[in-house]
């Protein structure tokens, strides 16, 4: 018996490529009778976890879509993040949340690395940056901007994008224009560019077959897919997402700029409606010893320096973005951490961490729900 053979080493087999959702791809999709389904990328650490769970969709009327948050990430936490996610969903599509808000170099490095693992696509808002869309055609990557206006649609279909995520004033987080609804906004920006357009903000399931029939070619959830039960973020954080009123949620003044964001009201937005600051502290405890980047001091620099209002007033004003949505997302800390939401948490049913579906059980019941909105439509199979 020969036994050289079996002492000769077998390469792993690696994950199948992702795929690129380029624009042939989104008409193809249409074409065959479905739609996108979006997960929105947020915040830090709040939708790690969760991209390659909903890109592993492929339902008769919907197709999932994943997409991994690049904030106040490093390169070896970005990889193992878009990685995860094509271990989950092979072939599938998984994107790159990427915001020109933050630090020049770490934009860079976040584009870089999502170039090089390959992407399925690099979606980009918090500001406009004409050179992502420069690195994205260079790296073989389709481009998606995030608008709140016509104008900036037709913009990025001038640049070279291959879709457009129109996200309106219920979104969470950052809201381009806290005065453009989304049924409005969508009207405008499918008016104003050929791209393909998927609605986003304060979406939920219940809306999804009206924006379909806008003439959005997917939507974007994610307020939605955090109060589901996978996900690494925070137990804490998914509560807080729970049994939410009207009264529950406020908008806030950022420290990026000024801008207007959507929050779960608790302490620390009272203290901010009050005109406190919230100077940076140590970060030690999450990023390690190194710092980030290399960067040690309390303020790590995660925001541009002409963006940040708490580092342009030498941090006696407005507050640390990082520590805030740190303390929520990894401490879960309800009164302490700044909880960024969408307006559709008051829709959501369940009142207990335990009664959370899985990403998939969500997506089952948006099919579902599609089926009986669109009867005469008929699906496509697979």
């Amino acid at each position: 018996m020969n036994t050289e053979a079996a002492t000769v080493p077998v390469e792993p087999r690696q994950p199948a490529p992702l795929a690129r959702l380029d624009r042939a791809a989104i008409e193809a999709i249409v074409a065959s009778g479905r739609r996108l389904l979006v997960q929105g990328g947020m915040g830090i650490h709040a939708s790690d976890g969760l991209a390659g769970k909903v890109a592993a969709h492929r339902g008769a009327r919907l197709v999932g879509v994943g997409t991994v948050s690049a904030v106040v990430k490093n390169a070896d936490h970005l990889r193992r993040e878009i990685r995860r996610a094509r271990a989950e969903a092979p072939g599938g599509y998984v994107g790159l949340n990427l915001m020109a808000a933050v630090n020049k170099a770490e934009f860079e490095l976040s584009a870089r690395v999502a170039i090089e693992e390959g992407v399925s696509f690099i979606v980009q808002g918090a500001g406009i940056s004409r050179e992502i869309v420069k690195w994205c055609r260079a790296g073989n990557v389709p481009f998606a901007g995030i608008v709140s206006s016509g104008r900036l649609a037709a913009m990025y279909e001038k640049w070279g994008a291959d879709f457009i995520v129109a996200e309106g004033a219920e979104a969470g987080g950052h809201i381009g224009d806290i005065g453009h609804p989304l049924p409005g906004l969508v009207d405008e920006v499918v008016a104003a560019t050929s791209l393909p357009v998927v609605a986003a903000g304060g979406v939920d399931a219940s809306d999804v077959a009206r924006y379909f029939a806008a003439g959005a070619i997917g939507v974007q959830m994610a307020s939605r897919f955090l109060a589901c039960s996978d996900g690494d973020v925070h137990p804490n954080f998914k509560q807080m997402h729970l049994g939410k009123t009207d009264a529950d949620i406020t908008l806030i003044t950022s420290c990026v700029k000024g801008m207007k964001a959507r929050a779960v009201r608790n302490t620390f937005t009272d203290a901010l409606a009050r005109g406190e600051s919230f100077p940076p502290r140590s970060k030690a405890w999450y990023f390690g010893p190194e710092g980030f980047h290399g960067r040690k001091k309390a303020c790590v620099e995660c925001l541009a320096a002409e963006v940040c209002l708490c580092r342009a007033s030498q941090f006696r004003e407005s507050f640390c973005i990082t520590d805030a949505l740190l303390a929520a997302a990894v401490k879960g800390d309800m009164e302490k951490g700044l909880f960024y939401t969408g307006s559709s948490i008051t829709r959501i049913p369940e009142l207990t961490t335990e009664e959370l579906p899985t990403a998939r059980a969500l997506l089952e019941d948006l099919e579902a729900r599609l089926a009986l909105a669109e009867p005469s439509r008929l699906a496509a199979a697979g």
